[in-house]
């Protein structure tokens, strides 16, 4: 899929997801939760995750009432709601997780319990095309709250009483 390809579906997906509107990171947090009916915590990971070479984790443990999404640390807030963006993105996606043995475990420890059994979808590559798409859905979700806020601050743009 090219570039413009993918814009295209990351479009489609998150224009079928009828997402709230003005969209914000909390109206878009609940909203993923009410699509996936489950609740969602998002925390930040440790510095491990980044020298294990994870952005963001999405986890799954099983017999959980609750999703889990770890990211990397950071000091500013529009990076970090990228990093949940594209685990959203994956959610969106609803991609397949791979199965992960005790020692991959155990490396993201005390993030989960080291004796469940775990799901997790890994950016494995950032070259893959479901990890572009995950990250183009990501864009799209940025962009709509980008747009949104400077609606809710400025009016819709109608031109009404602007010079234009």
């Amino acid at each position: 899929m090219d570039h413009q390809e993918r814009q295209k579906r990351a479009h489609e997906l998150v224009a079928a997801l009828d997402l709230p509107r003005p969209l914000t990171p909390e109206r878009l947090h609940a909203h993923m939760e009410s699509v996936r009916k489950k609740q969602i915590v998002i925390r930040e990971g440790s510095e491990t995750m980044l020298h294990a070479g994870v952005c963001g984790l999405w986890i799954e443990v099983a017999g959980e009432a609750f999703e889990r999404i770890h990211h990397a640390p950071t000091i500013s807030a529009v990076h970090r709601q990228q990093l949940i963006n594209h685990e959203y993105g994956h959610m969106i996606l609803s991609d397949d997780k791979e199965l992960l043995s005790a020692d991959q475990v155990a490396r993201f420890a005390p993030l989960i319990p080291y004796d469940a059994i775990v799901h997790a979808l890994l950016r494995s590559s950032l070259t893959d095309e479901l990890e572009a798409l995950a990250e183009a859905i990501g864009d799209r979700l940025a962009l709509t709250m980008l747009s949104d806020r400077a609606e809710a601050r400025d009016g819709a743009r109608t031109g009404f009483g602007r010079v234009l």
